[in-house]
Parts: structure tokens; C-alpha cells; sequence
């Protein structure tokens, strides 16, 4: 009897998380979006994450250069604990450049990135987690 109500726990947290995995990697593509100002913070279809790669995730947006940056974040639909990934230090990932990544803390809640455009055009944003801290870095689109 201990063993079947274990096995029901397990398969109950798994059920929660929604840990959605692909030979032990979780499957982002699946439920992360890039959440912004520019989308009213919605989980937005056209902002869901690709896989690119092995542990890296991406999405396009065009964005405006006025000078003012874009506070933005990567979540789940639902800003879940572990889905809900923003800055993990002001001093030194809040603020994101082009082409430099930065650190996620994806426990955040008001840790919104910003990111200034240099100039109007399409940008990718990219989640990767590859290394043991995830990272967020934007490139210009081609």
C-alpha cells in the first residue's frame, strides 16, 4: 500500500509541474513564452519559444527604437515557480545588450529585464539553459 500511494505522490508532482522532458531535458517549447510590455504581459501564441537547439530556446519580435527599453520576462502561462524567469541579479543582469547574456532567476517575481533597442528592427530572444544558470540573450534577426 505504501509503495502504490508513493508512486501516486510522484506522479501527482510530476503531474503539477508539468515537467514535460525529452530524454531527461524539460522541453520548454512546450509552455514558455517571452512576456512583455509589448504583449501586455499576456502568453501571447506568437511569442512561444522555439527549440533551436540542444537547451536553447528562441522567439522574434519587432520592436520599436524611441529610446525607451521594454521590460520583458520568459514565463509559463500561469507565472509558475520555475517557469517564471526574470533577472537574477540588478547590478548585473537586469539590464540586457545585445549579443551579452545575462543570468535568469526563473523563481523571479518583479525581476523584469529591459532591453533598450538600438534600432528598429526584428530581434530574437533567447533562453538557454544549458549551463547550470540559465541565461537570456536578444541578437538582431536576419
Amino acid at each position: 500500500m505504501k509503495k502504490v500511494l508513493g508512486n501516486l505522490a510522484l506522479i501527482s508532482v510530476l503531474a503539477m509541474t508539468g515537467c514535460a522532458t525529452t530524454g531527461g531535458e524539460r522541453d520548454y517549447s512546450q509552455s514558455l513564452y517571452l512576456r512583455g510590455q509589448f504583449a501586455w504581459w499576456d502568453a501571447l501564441p506568437e511569442y512561444k519559444v522555439k527549440k533551436v537547439d540542444t537547451g536553447v530556446y528562441r522567439t522574434e519580435i519587432e520592436l520599436k527604437a524611441d529610446g525607451q527599453p521594454y521590460e520583458f520576462k520568459f514565463g509559463d502561462a500561469n507565472w509558475s515557480n520555475g517557469a517564471n524567469c526574470g533577472y537574477l541579479s540588478e547590478k548585473d543582469d537586469k539590464e540586457v545588450a545585445l549579443n551579452t547574456p545575462v543570468r535568469a532567476n526563473c523563481s523571479a517575481v518583479f525581476e523584469n529585464f529591459r532591453f533598450t533597442p538600438p534600432e528598429s528592427a526584428v530581434y530574437g530572444f533567447y533562453f538557454d539553459v544549458t549551463g547550470e544558470t540559465p541565461t537570456v540573450y536578444i541578437k538582431k534577426a536576419n
